[in-house]
């Protein structure tokens, strides 16, 4: 076969509608098209460009200044998967809504002192912003125990990422980490409740209203230093069942294996019911070492399917 003919049947076969999605895994290119398309539909709905680079969509004008904002797929995808085509636009415009507001709400409607004051580091729930929406419009965000942490801002009963768009009304990235790591401080710590196991192990859970409580998992040695509590080799263990729940335990020649999977137990049950969950993972910290998910005792095990309850002691 020569290469005219081979060029040929490749573009033949690009040309396909029933032939794979390169972008889209699951989706033919006929239907991934469609999806694009009612994708760039609802973005130009909203008032603002859209265009179609195959992987991602770029949306320019109004606040999204060049280069753009990207927008991924995945999780468009993944809802569409679940649903017939007929109702693909209801749900891509609900979805394309709330990324596109989440992305806009409160940031580029403060003034640059009302942001700066309402600015706090806040979690990203594991598996809410896709990886490369991550890469591509929160460039900033930091790892801490394997969970991205950006900035936040709140804005009356609800909260914000902030987008590298609206860095610059910040001050840029550093001076925003620095204002929001103070926001954190100066807002204190919530009310705290320890949680007993019978081993004799103790977690002690901060709760605050504020969903900043357990963005201090980024910043323990001065978390420990508001405690008062001196820290050894041995570390600390810590849990974020939500963003307003924050547990740490001491760990000491005492504690167990049991001990670890009884807090990871405590982390799932105080997650349950909670309007923003986080992680039940189990986090450790020792002066001197990174926040890790790698806890060095033992090693961890799965949460059982009926946890076994901490008793509960006011703090």
């Amino acid at each position: 076969m020569g290469k005219a003919e081979r060029l040929r049947k490749i573009r033949v076969q690009e040309q396909d509608p029933e032939a794979p999605d390169r972008f889209l895994p699951g989706f033919s290119r006929g239907d991934a098209d469609v999806l694009r398309r009612h994708c760039a539909e609802a973005i130009r709905g909203l008032g603002y460009r859209a265009w179609d680079r195959g992987s991602h969509l770029v949306i320019t004008g109004g606040p999204f200044r060049s280069p753009g904002a990207t927008l991924g797929f995945s999780t468009i995808a993944r809802e569409a998967a679940q649903v017939d085509e007929e109702e693909w636009p209801a749900v891509v415009a609900e979805i394309v809504g709330q990324l596109v507001s989440g992305a806009l709400a409160a940031p580029p409607h403060l003034g640059r002192e009302e942001l700066r004051s309402e600015l706090f580091p806040r979690f990203s729930a594991p598996g809410r912003i896709p990886e490369g929406q991550l890469q591509e419009d929160y460039s900033y965000s930091r790892r801490v125990g394997g969970l991205p942490l950006l900035l936040a801002v709140r804005h009356r009963q609800t909260s914000a990422f902030l987008a590298d768009i609206h860095l610059s009304k910040a001050g840029g990235p550093e001076a925003a980490w620095e204002v929001g790591a103070a926001n954190l401080f100066e807002a204190g710590l919530g009310a705290p409740t320890v949680y007993a196991a019978p081993s004799g192990a103790a977690m002690v859970v901060l709760e605050s209203e504020h969903p900043r409580q357990a963005a201090w998992l980024a910043y323990p040695e001065r978390l420990m230093e508001v405690l008062g509590l001196e820290v050894g080799p041995l570390g600390v263990l810590f849990c974020i069942p939500a963003h307003r729940l924050l547990g740490f335990h001491l760990v000491t020649e005492e504690t167990t294996q049991e001990d670890v999977d009884r807090i990871r137990d405590l982390a799932s049950i105080l997650g349950a019911d909670e309007v923003a969950p986080l992680s039940s993972e189990v986090f450790w910290w020792a002066p001197g070492k990174p926040v890790t998910a790698e806890i060095p005792i033992g090693t961890p095990a799965a949460v059982p399917e009926r946890p076994r309850e901490f008793d509960t002691m006011d703090g």
